[in-house]
């Protein structure tokens, strides 16, 4: 029969799991950027925008990287970049497998990786997550920050709470685990939006931001600015357009039509009456007889016959 195991053997166990743990916390949490990286068996990882000494780390064909500028070449794709060792600066560099061209073989030694922040929570004091919100100032009187990131074990996260006027109100807060929490006191808050940003001190490219509006409370309203009031510049009235007066179209003149003349009537011209002629009254002379009455007959006759002759 199998008797089990004494339980010295399992208290044993279990401190070296709790030392290994505690070993593996420790590599993983880093308080300031590291200048060279903990293990340099290849592959070696390393993050994009990281600045770090690997001249150290070995070569998959034997030796190591050493001082001289060595050129990395992208085991997957085409990626090239070439660095100075003693200070490889990893910034633009695509994530990726990469082989050093001074060994014979084409087995990666460097290992890019983009940093990312995983997970970033923020809290106000009773444990509401304000992260992008609006609030009364009475529920911004402390933030607690918590992150998760992949690089901490090359990399701290520094803090920041700006308030709206600049103040960065963190401090030097710090995180130096993945999962790590700080807590900043906000209790002076104005109101304003309050940008909060988790950032690697060395490796830029892992950052988080988010904002929280703090609403409420005096704000001061700006004194309004005099505004010079402009002096009304007559409009000019607009000269009036001479409307062209169209020619007037000549009225043909009426063809004079004659009136036929009426003929004159000839009016008959009375001929003048001839004035009497007085006739004397001859003086009663004695008869001579029948003759001398007979020459006094033809002189009256020939008497009548020149009255007209003298109308002529």
């Amino acid at each position: 029969m199998r008797s089990d195991p004494p339980r010295a053997v399992l208290a044993t166990l279990l401190a070296c799991l709790l030392v290994v743990g505690a070993v593996a916390g420790l590599a993983a949490a880093a308080e300031e950027p590291r200048e060279e990286p903990a293990d340099t068996s290849p592959p070696v990882r390393v993050y994009v925008s990281e600045t770090l000494d690997v001249s150290d780390v070995q070569l998959t064909g034997g030796g190591t990287i050493g001082t001289e500028q060595t050129t990395f070449v992208s085991t997957t794709g085409d990626n090239v970049f070439t660095v100075t060792p003693e200070r490889a600066d990893f910034g633009g560099v695509d994530p990726g497998s990469y082989d050093a061209d001074t060994d014979d073989d084409d087995e990666p030694e460097l290992v890019v990786v983009r940093p990312r922040i995983t997970d970033f929570d923020v809290r106000n004091e009773r444990g509401v997550d304000i992260a992008g919100d609006t609030l009364p100032a009475d529920d911004f009187e402390e933030v607690r920050i918590t992150v998760e990131y992949n690089f901490a074990d090359a990399d701290r996260l520094d803090v920041t709470v700006e308030s709206p006027d600049g103040i960065d109100l963190a401090g030097d807060a710090v995180i130096t685990e993945s999962g790590g929490s700080v807590t900043v006191d906000t209790s002076s808050a104005d109101p304003g939006t309050y940008r909060i940003t988790v950032e690697g001190s060395d490796i830029e490219a892992g950052s988080a931001t988010t904002e929280v509006t703090v609403a409420g409370g005096a704000t001061a309203t700006p004194e309004p600015t005099a505004t010079a009031t402009a002096t009304a510049t007559p409009t000019p009235t607009p000269e009036p357009t001479a409307t062209p007066t169209p020619d007037p179209t000549a009225t043909p003149e009426p063809t004079a039509t004659p009136t036929p003349a009426p003929e004159p009537t000839v009016t008959a011209t009375p001929a003048p009456t001839a004035e009497p002629t007085a006739t004397a009254t001859p003086t009663p002379t004695e008869s001579a007889g029948d003759g001398f009455g007979a020459v006094v007959a033809v002189l009256a006759l020939l008497a009548a016959a020149a009255v007209p002759r003298r109308r002529d």
